[in-house]
């Protein structure tokens, strides 16, 4: 039997429900097809507010270890509120990548704090891209943006998002190669939670 964990249990800073973000946090472990069985812990930092966004997904001791800032989870149109429809996406996406890391392809991956800058835009390319195709509303555009940022503005990179996007299947070598091919393994590794943090 799977045990979900979110923290903090009440929140106190924003109304934001544990209830609620608990039963969609089951839904996108469904969705990325996470093992029955496999726990899950995430910690929302509710101080963090846009545009400060970002998350992280890692595995450890075979358990799924979740991070994301509360401005992810914010409904654009109404600050401080939170949205269904963003948390969705942004907990499938996270899953999506955790189930990579339960897999033996992406037993060589460094945690998410680890990860360069360029690394972490294709393995994220990679996820959102699967999400679209599992029936969520993915913003291909701005994910070719943040790609494109860290892999340059250049067809060499423009052909290694769409075998990124439309990837079935994806090794942590593949990954490290798209890397290669950009020029983006000449990056060093972000700081995370900082770096991971974004304009939302």
């Amino acid at each position: 039997m799977t045990t979900i964990t979110v923290t903090p249990n009440p929140f106190t800073l924003v109304p934001y429900d544990v209830e609620e973000i608990t039963a969609l946090l089951e839904e996108a472990a469904a969705l990325a097809g996470i093992s029955s069985g496999v726990d899950i812990s995430l910690t929302v930092d509710e101080e963090l507010f846009a545009p400060l966004t970002g998350h992280m997904s890692d595995v450890v001791d075979g358990r799924v270890v979740l991070w994301i800032s509360g401005g992810n989870f914010e409904d654009n149109k109404r600050p401080c509120h939170f949205s269904a429809d963003q948390a969705r996406v942004d907990l499938s996406v996270m899953m999506l990548r955790a189930k990579d890391r339960l897999s033996d392809d992406f037993a060589a991956a460094p945690p998410d704090a680890q990860l360069s800058r360029g690394e972490r835009a294709a393995w994220d390319t990679y996820a959102v891209g699967r999400a679209g195709r599992l029936g969520l509303d993915m913003r291909r555009p701005r994910q070719l943006y943040d790609f494109r940022l860290q892999h340059g503005f250049t067809d060499v990179a423009d052909a290694a998002f769409e075998r990124c996007w439309e990837a079935e299947h994806v090794t942590w070598e593949g990954i490290r190669e798209i890397c290669k091919e950009t020029g983006a393994a000449d990056r060093g590794p972000s700081k995370v939670p900082v770096d991971l943090l974004r304009q939302k």
